[in-house]
């Protein structure tokens, strides 16, 4: 950027897009660089183009500039800017927390269908292991009414973003008459005095631990690692989803999750000895892959 050229919105766009193209970084380029400009001036991606002959300040360029080194770094744009959008939710996210994946919003819509969308005379209750940012309770709670959602996250910096997202819907969430529960610890042992669930859904950690290093520059080098491993095989949170849903799911009651694309046949094989939960629905994801499973207790 020379300092004494006349930088405009669209022009900034450009030269960004072509910057991270050069740098090999996974596209798409533009889009990125219109949510970078549009975050540092304050305006939206369609202002962009229409302010097209808006001369940009100098301390508007330079903030820019910051954020642009930040990116060239490998940073997630989602932190770079301290949100994303989910379902149709606008979460905060940052360091700390897993960025919420669109594969994600395929479990939530089978979830979705699954709960009963009729009057009920008590909540229906649902139970999720690892928050993150509360993307999953918080997109289910702007579709069904009369729910109770208990979830737990085990690290703090998780924990806040998922509070702060909390706070930001919490409106929605008592429109639509429903509750969310957050709990600190590790697994479901941190909650007490529970009741049986008619639901438990979880993305859990499912990336093998030898093929973390493999993973986008992106995720591997900033996102939790915790979030994302699942132990040897990457199937390790799959056999205490199982073992806890023989006891805390209601006769009916659903277990739902995320998998990797290629794990499905390892986790029929290790649910196959269940005498109690039985495979319900598959279901594939944007790209015709393999991504989630379900469960109901006999």
């Amino acid at each position: 950027m020379k300092e004494n050229d006349t930088w405009t919105p669209p022009r900034l766009v450009k030269w960004i897009s072509q910057d991270f193209k050069n740098r090999g970084f996974p596209p798409p380029h533009r889009l990125e660089a219109e949510y970078l400009v549009s975050h540092c001036l304050n305006i939206s991606r369609l202002d962009i183009y229409l302010q097209y002959d808006k001369p940009c300040s100098l301390e508007e360029r330079e903030r820019l500039r910051e954020l642009v080194k930040r990116r060239q770094k490998r940073e997630p744009l989602a932190y770079i800017i301290g949100e994303f959008y989910f379902w149709t939710l606008v979460l905060f996210v940052g360091s700390g927390v897993l960025v919420p994946r669109q594969d994600t919003e395929i479990l939530v819509e089978e979830a979705v269908n699954l709960i009963p969308d009729e009057e009920r005379d008590s909540q229906y209750c649902i139970l999720e292991l690892g928050t993150g940012s509360a993307a999953i309770p918080l997109a289910i709670s702007m579709e069904r009414k009369n729910i109770h959602i208990t979830t737990i996250e085990k690290y703090s910096p998780a924990l806040g973003f998922a509070k702060k997202n909390l706070i930001k819907y919490k409106q929605e969430i008592s429109k639509n008459h429903n509750q969310i529960l957050m709990v600190q610890g590790d697994k479901f042992h941190a909650i007490q005095n529970h009741p049986f669930f008619d639901m438990i859904i979880s993305n859990p950690p499912y990336i093998p631990e030898r093929d973390i290093g493999d993973l986008q520059e992106e995720v591997r080098s900033w996102e939790p690692k915790d979030a994302l491993s699942g132990g040897n095989k990457g199937l390790d949170f799959y056999q205490y989803l199982k073992n806890q849903a023989e006891s805390l799911l209601k006769p009916g009651g659903i277990l739902i999750f995320e998998h990797g694309y290629h794990q499905k046949q390892q986790i029929l094989e290790l649910f196959e000895p269940s005498t109690t939960l039985k495979i319900h629905k598959s279901t594939k994801d944007y790209s015709n892959n393999d991504r989630v499973l379900g469960y109901k207790k006999q």
